[in-house]
C-alpha cells in the first residue's frame, strides 16, 4: 500500500523536473576581460533559451600607426618594407543576443550545476558599435565608422561560486552597415566587413 501512495508523488516530482525552467528567469551581472567591461541581463524564454541584453565598452579592432621604413616614420601603408604598430581601438557597444544552452539537461544528468545559466551555448546577436566615444591609448587619427554586426558565436559559462563566474566565447560577425554602403566606400579586400570575436571574461552576478 505504501508504494501505491508514493506513486502520485513520484509522478508529480517527475513532471515538475521535466518542465522545470533550466535557465534563470532573469539574472543581471557585470563582466570584465582584457579589453573591455560589460553589463548584461539574461531573461529566460523557455527551458533552454535566454534573451540577453548587453552594454559595454570594448576594443573589437586594432588600428595601425607609425609605419617605419628606412629609419623614418612614414604614412604610406602600402610600403612593403614598413613596420606597423597596432593599438586597440575602444568603442561603446550595445548587443541583443539569443542564447541556446543546449547541454543543460546533460549537465544536470551528470550532477553538474546549471544555476545562473552555467553551460555551453550557441548564440546569435546584433551588436552595434556607435562611433562616438571612440578611444585609443595612442594619440592617432581615429576614423572609426559605426558598425552593426550580425554575430554567430559559441561559448561556455562556468560558475566559480554563487556570485562569480567565468565565460569563454568565440564567434564571427558580419557588418550589415558596410554591406548597405556603396561599394566605393568599402575596403577593397572586404576585411572591414567581418569581425572575429574572442573573449574570456570574469563575471559577477548581483541581486537575488
Amino acid at each position: 500500500m505504501k508504494y501505491l501512495f508514493r506513486s502520485p508523488f513520484i509522478l508529480i516530482l517527475f513532471f515538475s523536473v521535466c518542465k522545470a525552467q533550466i535557465v534563470d528567469e532573469s539574472i543581471s551581472g557585470i563582466q570584465t576581460g582584457a579589453l573591455g567591461i560589460w553589463w548584461n541581463n539574461e531573461t529566460g524564454l523557455n527551458k533552454n533559451w535566454a534573451f540577453r541584453t548587453e552594454f559595454g565598452y570594448e576594443a573589437p579592432i586594432f588600428i595601425k600607426d607609425k609605419i617605419i621604413s628606412d629609419d623614418n616614420i612614414m604614412s604610406n601603408q602600402k610600403n612593403p618594407n614598413s613596420l606597423f604598430y597596432q593599438y586597440p581601438l575602444f568603442l561603446p557597444v550595445g548587443s541583443l543576443w539569443v542564447r541556446w544552452y543546449y547541454n543543460s539537461r546533460k549537465r544536470q544528468g551528470n550532477s553538474k550545476n546549471t544555476f545562473h545559466n552555467s553551460g555551453d551555448f550557441a548564440s546569435g546577436a546584433f551588436r552595434y558599435y556607435p562611433r562616438f566615444l571612440a578611444y585609443s591609448p595612442k594619440d592617432v587619427d581615429i576614423n572609426a565608422e559605426s558598425g552593426l554586426f550580425l554575430t554567430l558565436a559559441w561559448g561556455m559559462k562556468r560558475n566559480i561560486n554563487y556570485r562569480w563566474n567565468v565565460e569563454f566565447k568565440t564567434g564571427l560577425g558580419f557588418d550589415l552597415l558596410n554591406f548597405f554602403r556603396s561599394t566605393s566606400e568599402l575596403d577593397s579586400q572586404g576585411t572591414d566587413n567581418y569581425l572575429f570575436n574572442f573573449t574570456i571574461r570574469i563575471g559577477y552576478k548581483y541581486g537575488m
